[in-house]
């Protein structure tokens, strides 16, 4: 008898993430959304209160196809920021 193993066995690029910042005050922030329902208020919300709380700015907002990478001119808009925030609404 021959027993067949159904999982796909690969191996797993390590991701080194960048370090998250210790104090948020003044840091420039870049949001993403995907154009799904709400997911633009859900994030201006999000900043806003990351704004009232903490001194965060909203710099850039980018609105980016469902599903699809960011062109090059998008991902150019995010230079000068600190922090980008992706999203997704519904």
């Amino acid at each position: 008898m021959e027993i067949l193993d159904p999982r796909i066995l690969t191996d797993r690029d390590h991701i080194d993430y960048v370090p998250r910042p210790k104090i948020l005050k003044g840091l420039r922030v870049g949001v993403i959304e995907n154009t799904k329902k709400n997911a633009e208020a859900l994030l201006r919300m999000l900043a806003e209160k990351l704004d009232t709380k903490h001194g965060v700015s909203m710099n850039v907002l980018i609105h980016k196809p469902q599903r699809a990478p960011l062109t090059d001119t998008q991902a150019n808009q995010l230079k000068g920021i600190d922090v980008a925030i992706t999203g997704i609404g519904d």
